[in-house]
């Protein structure tokens, strides 16, 4: 059994690769869109063929720079090469203090 830290990093890993998943795939649905070879693709968006291949892999772990640099030159948001967010787990519930302020308590549910 995995102990409480193991299971959270387990976790974010898995949370991790399946937005570099999404990540590759909206990359290679865009490159499919344009008919050019991964090679070609790499090239207009102006990063190193082996750059190109390593990120489209398993180790593939994009810096804020590339992306923004990627969805430059593919014409997109780089908002637009991930997934849309998933609806907040947060509730807002209002409390009241002991002077009756009411305030705004953040939870998870």
């Amino acid at each position: 059994m995995l102990s409480n830290s193991r299971t959270r990093k387990a976790e974010r890993n898995s949370n991790e690769h399946s937005l570099l998943r999404a990540f590759q795939a909206r990359l290679e649905s865009l490159r499919s869109e344009t008919g050019l070879s991964r090679r070609a693709f790499a090239d207009r968006l102006g990063i190193p063929r082996s750059s190109y291949f390593h990120l489209m892999s398993d180790a593939g772990n994009p810096s804020l720079d590339t992306v923004e640099l990627i969805a430059a030159r593919v014409g997109v948001h780089p908002s637009e090469l991930f997934p849309a967010p998933a609806p907040s787990s947060f509730s807002e519930t209002p409390v009241s203090d002991p002077e009756g302020e009411t305030n705004r308590v953040r939870s998870t549910t």
